[in-house]
């Protein structure tokens, strides 16, 4: 498979198409076969049923004789089928009274017992057996055993019929899929060209042509639209990249990115910097019972409190769920208080919501760096102040490392 994606397109049109041909020639030749195959196994049924039939109806008056003679001879007659290889005949008794074979050298292996009227094919070879049945009576049965030789060399001969067709269709398919490759993989080629000259040279206002009216013209008008759309909409990527699209403020990817920047910042300017963490208390009840709608809106509203009750020095982040964070740099301990406050005091008025009123508080854990600690370190610090905050009882702030 490696190897097969190495290869030129031309050369992958021209190794698909064969091996689709072959494989649908494959599967139609096997399955025309197969059901040949049956057919004629149907049928050979269907003629031994007879041919024993007419036996058992000619040997009844032999057989409630016992007239071996005479039953032997109705045997003889069904030799003149050359793949039968022999017959047998069995009285009331299960027990062979007559039997006759095509090869005198080889003694004739009647079954020690009758089967059940049918016909049963085995490996090589199938077996008939039909009652003699006389006045409604069943007296006896018949057996007669054929070879499937004939079956075989018709097999044979098909399946040399088949390759041959199965050559000839490969070549006329190698011999059409060099004339009209061009047609198919020069688009393609043309459109990756174009690809490599966008990247190369960050440029989106380049095109791709096409005179195709198929699914190929149908991928270039494609790319060409998506390049329209980039083109026309990258200031509202950036934004759906670094924007929570429900609350309008900056996510968690941007507050990766601006943590990183403000950690730095404090230790080279030896300032500190601020991390505060808030969430909304009992947020899930009124998810659960209020419902989801109801839920956005509390987040929306709360969203727009936060930011309200920040100062200029700080933004506001929502990390996903009822998590907000805030980062607050150029700060003493004394300015992130009156942050929380401010934010505690803005989540203080009642809510009303789709006709409802609604109360909301926060829990706020606070941490404050010189820019010494990492991500993770002053997360985890903003984290376990948020938790102390909830164990004190809700609607209040802590500050990491204060008791």
């Amino acid at each position: 498979m490696m190897e097969f994606r190495k290869l030129k397109i031309k050369t992958k049109l021209i190794v698909v198409v064969l091996l689709t041909s072959t494989i649908g020639l494959l599967f139609t030749g096997a399955g025309v076969l197969t059901l040949d195959r049956v057919k004629q196994k149907e049928i050979l049924a269907e003629e031994m049923s007879i041919l024993a039939r007419v036996i058992a109806s000619r040997s009844a008056a032999a057989l409630s004789f016992r007239d071996q003679a005479r039953a032997k001879d109705n045997l003889t007659s069904l030799l003149v089928r050359e793949s039968v290889e022999f017959a047998c005949m069995y009285d009331m008794n299960r027990i062979v009274f007559a039997s006759v074979q095509r090869n005198s050298e080889v003694t004739a292996a009647c079954p020690d017992q009758p089967r059940e009227p049918g016909e049963y094919f085995y490996e090589g070879y199938l077996e008939a057996y039909q009652s003699i049945d006389l006045n409604g009576l069943a007296i006896g049965s018949v057996m007669v055993r054929t070879s499937l030789i004939d079956l075989d060399r018709r097999l044979q001969s098909q399946l040399l019929v088949s390759v041959g067709i199965l050559g000839l269709s490969l070549i006329t398919a190698f011999l059409m899929t060099q004339s009209l490759q061009r047609a198919i993989y020069k688009p393609i080629v043309d459109l990756g060209d174009v690809a490599n000259k966008i990247t190369e040279h960050n440029n989106f206002s380049i095109r791709a042509s096409t005179t195709n009216k198929d699914e190929v013209g149908d991928a270039i008008n494609a790319f060409n639209s998506m390049l329209n759309k980039i083109e026309a909409d990258k200031e509202e990527l950036t934004r759906l990249a670094y924007y929570d699209p429900l609350t309008k403020l900056a996510n968690r990817r941007m507050f990766s990115e601006r943590l990183v920047f403000a950690l730095e910042n404090a230790r080279r300017s030896g300032e500190r910097m601020g991390l505060i963490f808030l969430d909304l208390d009992k947020f899930k009840v009124v998810n659960d019972e209020l419902g989801h709608d109801i839920g956005d809106l509390l987040l929306k509203s709360a969203a727009k409190r936060l930011e309200a009750a920040l100062p200029a020095n700080a933004t506001a982040f929502r990390l996903g769920g009822d998590e907000f964070t805030v980062l607050q740099v150029g700060v003493v301990e004394k300015d992130l208080e009156d942050t929380a406050q401010a934010i505690l005091k803005e989540f203080a008025e009642p809510l009303i919501l789709a006709g409802k009123q609604l109360s909301i508080s926060s829990s706020i854990g606070i941490a404050l760096s010189d820019g010494n600690d990492n991500v993770s370190s002053i997360m985890k610090s903003a984290d376990i102040a948020l938790y102390q905050a909830k164990d004190a009882g809700r609607s209040n702030y802590k500050i990491f490392g204060e008791s």
